[in-house]
């Protein structure tokens, strides 16, 4: 979680509320979420689209103009919104988030905007595939709470896109890391009775094929480490 005794802690802890405000944020913010949904719904928007604008509307309400880092220089007009995030910076967050926003909007990374929350085989599946996939959660938003007792919905997606970074940059080996979870995923079923019957191996099993974007090298030694220590075969 994103607090620990009262302390906020993690890349986004700059941009946190206590969780005892998210519910009166929500019912400020419910007027704008609640048309930024139907939008989505009823419109044909870029899905980069819909996640900057999400961003955007808790960004404004929590930090007012200070949302973006001054560069002596106006800011540009959200739209045309390439052009505006090929020059601003955010403030309180890792460029990643711009990034992974940027090369979505320019088509250039395979990401998938989903309003659920994805099984580890779910996301294992679709990083097999080349796609990492995003979670905008609609219901967490608008009450106020928070999203898989971790995070709120914002610092939900912020974290999603900061991952989804990770796994298409070039020094992290793209193409290697979608090699790693094609493999992985063709032998899934095999390490299903010991996921069953082994909570800690099923913890970090999850972790690795659904939150852990890093060079394959990494990968490979993550998981051969964690099936050392808990006895399981490498069906890999």
């Amino acid at each position: 979680m994103p607090w620990q005794q009262n302390q906020k802690y993690g890349s986004f802890k700059k941009l946190l509320i206590p969780t005892f405000e998210l519910e009166r944020e929500a019912g400020v913010l419910r007027e704008e979420l609640t048309a930024l949904r139907e939008r989505s719904e009823k419109e044909s928007i870029h899905q980069a689209e819909i996640c900057f604008s999400f961003l955007r509307i808790f960004l404004t309400s929590r930090l007012g103009r200070r949302a973006y880092l001054r560069t002596g220089k106006p800011l540009p007009p959200l739209q045309p919104l390439l052009p505006f995030l090929e020059e601003v910076r955010f403030f309180g967050m890792p460029d990643t988030v711009r990034g992974a926003l940027f090369h979505w909007l320019k088509d250039n990374w395979k990401l998938q905007l989903i309003y659920h929350h994805p099984s580890g085989k779910e996301m294992l599946e679709a990083q097999s595939e080349g796609i990492r996939l995003l979670t905008i959660d609609w219901e967490a938003a608008l009450s106020g709470q928070l999203v898989e007792g971790k995070r709120d919905a914002f610092e939900h997606l912020l974290h999603d896109l900061a991952h989804a970074y990770m796994f298409f940059r070039l020094d992290y080996d793209y193409e290697g890391q979608v090699k790693f979870f094609q493999r992985l995923y063709e032998v899934y079923e095999q390490y299903s009775p010991f996921l069953e019957s082994n909570l800690s191996f099923r913890e970090k099993f999850e972790y690795c094929i659904s939150d852990m974007n890093s060079h394959p090298a990494h990968l490979e030694s993550y998981w051969r480490a964690i099936c050392k220590e808990s006895n399981v075969p490498l069906y890999l």
